[in-house]
């Protein structure tokens, strides 16, 4: 593809869509607009619209929200990464399989017209042997690209469904799934724990807190301490957002003990907001900053668009 002056980055996951018109060769964001209806929901729409086009329905989501941004703006390329090609998403596409390097050749990209006049590109997620991933994919793209002559070691992904690709020789060659945000989501939310536990700012007590989590969770798994938080509570009254931190603790702790144990290679931290911070603190409190390199909020945005500008620009 000769390379456009723009494109507009199409970041569509699970609960929300992000589209910014991208200046493609420095990346910078020109324009954004931000929509709340992510796959899942809008997957929810089309299954109660009784409609049986599912590409023609959720294109014309799309271009609702493309035709929000600047007129001028309108006819630029798109790139779709993330749920977008799920099941529930617009288009099914298969698994890319690994490695993957900054070639972005293991990936499958399906070229489609959704309405007149308009290029789109849409990004499989990828595959192991025992996982799969559909968003960080993309990010990790260019992520390598960011991290070109890097040490071989781990790339931590902090989410939902955190991720720990292992990057061997520039290449991430596999990977790991660990449900941390859903279990802290379904734990503190729906469990018998759910009244023992509530949100709330983050002070030296709840650092506290979470450290003890983190220790426990890293140490002997999480599992053994959850009823203690609900017996804490009904038999010392002890603080619901003080346990809220506790619990992701522990979690996070229980994740964190399933990186190689051999103290060698460098673990590379990517993420952003709070999620970031709490992991980073979790990652010095199992002992290993020293191995530790951070990639932050702006490095982690900016990662997203050098992967999809890779895969943009790739040929079949």
């Amino acid at each position: 593809m000769i390379q456009p002056t723009h494109f507009i980055s199409c970041d569509w996951g699970t609960t929300n869509l992000r589209i910014k018109v991208v200046e493609t060769e420095s990346l910078k964001v020109v324009a954004e607009n931000n929509s709340g209806s992510g796959i899942r929901s809008l997957n929810e729409l089309f299954q109660e619209s009784g409609e049986n086009d599912r590409m023609t329905f959720f294109a014309h989501y799309l271009r609702e929200q493309v035709m929000k941004l600047p007129q001028a703006q309108h006819d630029h390329p798109l790139l779709v990464s993330g749920m977008a090609s799920a099941n529930i998403g617009m288009l099914d596409l298969p698994y890319g399989v690994l490695p993957i390097d900054e070639s972005g050749k293991g990936f499958l990209l399906r070229d489609l017209m959704p309405w007149p006049g308009q290029r789109l590109r849409l990004v499989s997620g990828i595959k192991s042997d025992n996982g799969m991933m559909r968003g960080e994919e993309t990010q990790t793209l260019g992520l390598l690209q960011l991290m070109r002559g890097a040490e071989d070691g781990t790339l931590l992904l902090p989410g939902t469904h955190s991720k720990h690709l292992a990057l061997v020789n520039g290449k991430i060659t596999a990977f790991s799934s660990f449900m941390t945000g859903e279990l802290f989501e379904i734990i503190s939310q729906r469990s018998i724990l759910a009244n023992s536990v509530a949100p709330g700012a983050w002070n030296e007590d709840r650092a506290e807190c979470f450290r003890q989590g983190v220790m426990s969770g890293y140490q002997g798994g999480f599992s053994p301490h959850l009823f203690a938080i609900r017996a804490g509570q009904v038999l010392r009254a002890t603080d619901p957002t003080d346990n809220f931190y506790q619990l992701s603790g522990l979690l996070i702790g229980d994740e964190l003990s399933h990186l190689p144990g051999d103290g060698s290679g460098t673990i590379y931290l990517a993420g952003t907001g709070p999620l970031l911070r709490l992991y980073r603190y979790a990652l010095e409190i199992a002992g290993v900053s020293q191995q530790l390199t951070v990639y932050d909020d702006q490095l982690f945005s900016k990662a997203l668009l050098l992967g999809q500008r890779a895969l943009l620009l790739r040929d079949h």
